[in-house]
């Protein structure tokens, strides 16, 4: 007769665990679209699922624990990693910026989620800075304005997810009309979170030496590479327009 007691044993003598000790802790979010109707300058056209590759591998390079990896989509792109890929429920051309509420989408995962944008490149180690809990959401400073936060990096908990995603579907034309970036003037998710979570902890605060833009902070000084984990980029120069460097060649590959 097999019982209880059998699983157990025969768990200690294989080394086997329960399925749900599999599941991931970590999941990575990131998005990729073409964004020709969106009037985003600087992201129009640039990106394609080779992009989403090399933000993969540079997380598994340097991330000592198992994680899932998502890629919200505007249509059916082949990855070589192992990406999963999930629509956007939205219009991308409708939505612009604002689409990346759906970073947060609570169907996506649960436990620990990373967002990051496809234009960062992973230099070091992942698993500190990853590693950290927040209560809601963690965010980082705006390497421009150190006072309010920008989310090149977050890392945000199921209960954020639920209550951002709620607040955004409840009140879409107010956040639309509402929260837009200047100069452009077009819908911001970012300036959202600035609204809501300006508070929040910062990640760069918190892992000091690790997070850095490319544009404000390494470029200007690139010594800050030596003990780096995270380079991001906003506006240009973009990963591929630099690609000739050795640290860009060594770590986005």
């Amino acid at each position: 007769m097999f019982d209880i007691k059998t699983q157990v044993d025969m768990d200690i003598d294989t080394g086997w665990k329960p399925r749900e000790s599999y599941d991931t802790n970590i999941t990575i979010v990131t998005a990729l679209f073409n964004g020709q109707q969106t009037g985003i300058p600087h992201s129009v056209g640039i990106y394609t699922p080779e992009w989403v590759d090399k933000l993969y591998r540079g997380v598994a390079r340097n991330l000592n624990t198992s994680f899932d990896f998502i890629c919200l989509t505007d249509q059916n792109y082949r990855f070589k990693e192992n990406v999963r890929g999930e629509r956007f429920e939205r219009s991308v051309d409708q939505y612009g910026w604002m689409s990346l509420m759906e970073l947060w989408r609570p169907d996506l995962c649960t436990g620990r989620r990373v967002t990051m944008g496809l234009d960062t490149i992973i230099t070091g180690p992942l698993d500190d800075i990853f590693s950290f809990v927040p209560e809601k959401i963690a965010c980082c400073s705006d390497p421009r304005f150190p006072r309010t936060i920008c989310n090149a990096i977050t890392i945000a908990n199921k209960e954020f997810c639920e209550e951002w995603w709620h607040m955004w579907i409840s009140d879409e034309h107010n956040f639309m009309s509402r929260y837009k970036l200047p100069p452009w003037d077009k819908p911001s998710e970012m300036v959202a979170l600035r609204e809501h979570y300006g508070d929040c902890p910062r990640l760069d605060w918190r892992y000091p030496g690790t997070i850095f833009s490319y544009k404000d902070m390494i470029q200007k000084n690139p010594t800050l590479l030596h003990d780096s984990s995270i380079v991001y980029f906003h506006g240009d120069p973009k990963p591929h327009q630099i690609k000739h460097l050795e640290w860009v060649r060594n770590n986005w590959k």
